[in-house]
């Protein structure tokens, strides 16, 4: 998908894209004898590379560097071993810099680290267990999902300080990154492997509905339960995450907690190289115990992103760029914290997530699909002149089963987008949370921005 160099982000992602990545200094120490490693497997190799977020961009963005003749590109930190070769490898590591020397306190990175670490542990099992003919690839995808705080990590950003705290307090990602820096961190990442080239997956991962794809949405939950074992299994989305792991595995939730604790167990035997407390196998029992912690977050609306917003979607000819625009204005403009363009299937009877903002974290939204007669009394603002604010104009009518069931049955905001005069689907705002309500304010803006987005 093409890249709106307009968008708040792009230019920090540029910026990035072009990081000198730093490797751990244990990276350094494992690789520092090649000839000692030369009868080790390629998998076991790649094993020891993986621990290494830093090391592992580095080999694989070396190993996929244009070539005369060559344009296989290699989708796995192994494939890129293979290709390079253990000399170029340690080479690689001599060259780089070293996290400990770069950051003045390391710990955060390291920490960020081991959390994708934890994820590409977790994907690769699910591979085997699900029988992918490249675990590997799944690995990679998982070890850089959060590619802009990796990379954000690396830099002295006065914004950091406060972006770390409000994730700790649990608050998304996305809309914590939004608030401390004026744009996502998931954007930041996607507009990063774009202009890093990264492997398809990779890139597939970082945009919400891709999660109707198996791989992508592996590398999905994967990641957010990491994230979930990172934060003690205390954290909003409570067991949800866990539920859907187990579902992808094909066994019991209690089986699937199981199979984590093993996996942290192993995780565990590289700990120190985080300089981290390894986390409790027994953690991920807390979800069972705990209720999930965590403030909603209310996005306050920016005026001035907003009203570029508007002018941008009436002057923009690409559709595809036009309604992630759309999105975007309506989630950051006027602080609607999930918004959805829902396409229409051309024979009008389906409607599946085509485009979404502030659902990364939500896979399980991410990956809908809809028929029109599911829809109920909702289908008609398909339909409709004009936006409807569902409290205000359909209060006498309960959301529709289908609909209450992906968003928790929240008041909203939806209206039917057109292009060449042909209805092409549907966009639905919401505030994520029943703490925070929709206000005339935000309903006004978004029937300007909708207007300004239809052909």
């Amino acid at each position: 998908m093409a890249l709106d160099e307009t968008a708040p982000y792009a230019g920090r992602a540029r910026g990035l894209a072009a990081t000198d990545w730093p490797v751990l200094a244990s990276s350094a120490a494992v690789f520092a004898d090649t000839d000692a490693l030369v009868n080790r497997s390629l998998r076991e190799l790649g094993l020891y590379a993986e621990r290494d977020p830093g090391l592992a961009l580095r080999l694989v963005l070396r190993a996929n560097e244009p070539r005369p003749g060559l344009k296989q590109e290699v989708h796995s930190v192994p494939d890129a071993i293979a290709m390079l070769g253990l000399r170029a490898v340690h080479e690689e590591i001599e060259r780089a810099p070293r996290v400990e020397d770069v950051l003045p306190d390391p710990q955060p990175y390291r920490r960020r680290a081991a959390r994708a670490r934890l994820a590409a542990l977790i994907v690769e099992e699910l591979g085997r267990v699900r029988h992918d003919s490249e675990p590997g690839e799944l690995g990679l995808a998982a070890l850089v999902n959060d590619l802009g705080m990796l990379a954000l990590e690396l830099t002295d950003a006065p914004e950091l300080p406060g972006l770390r705290s409000m994730l700790e307090l649990r608050a998304l990602p996305d809309e914590a990154s939004y608030v401390a820096l004026g744009f996502a961190t998931d954007d930041l990442s996607r507009g990063m492997a774009e202009y890093m080239h990264l492997p398809e997956l990779v890139r597939g991962t970082l945009r919400a509905e891709n999660a109707a794809h198996p791989r992508a949405l592996e590398v999905m939950v994967a990641s957010a339960v990491a994230d979930q074992i990172f934060h003690g299994m205390d954290t909003l989305r409570g067991d949800r995450d866990l539920r859907l792991l187990a579902d992808l595995l094909g066994e019991p939730d209690k089986a699937a907690a199981d199979r984590l604790g093993r996996l942290i167990e192993i995780f565990n035997r590289d700990a120190w190289l985080y300089a981290i407390e390894p986390p409790d196998p027994a953690v991920v029992a807390r979800v069972w115990r705990t209720e999930g912690s965590g403030p909603p977050l209310a996005l306050a609306p920016r005026g001035d992103i907003a009203v570029s917003g508007e002018l941008a979607l009436r002057q923009e000819a690409d559709r595809t760029v036009r309604v992630r625009r759309l999105l975007r204005a309506c989630q950051f403009g006027l602080g609607l914290n999930r918004v959805v363009f829902a396409e229409l299937a051309r024979d009008g009877d389906w409607l599946h997530a085509a485009d979404l903002v502030g659902t990364l974290h939500e896979p399980e939204f991410s990956e809908f699909g809809i028929g029109r007669h599911d829809l109920g009394a909702m289908g008609a603002a398909l339909e409709a002149p004009a936006p409807v604010w569902w409290s205000r104009d359909r209060g006498d009518r309960p959301l529709p089963d289908a609909v209450a069931g992906l968003t928790g049955g929240l008041d909203c905001f939806v209206a039917p987008l057109h292009d060449r005069g042909r209805c092409i689907g549907l966009i639905y705002a919401d505030r994520r949370s029943p703490a925070l309500e929709l206000d005339a304010r935000a309903f006004e803006g978004f029937g300007r921005l909708v207007r300004a987005a239809q052909r």
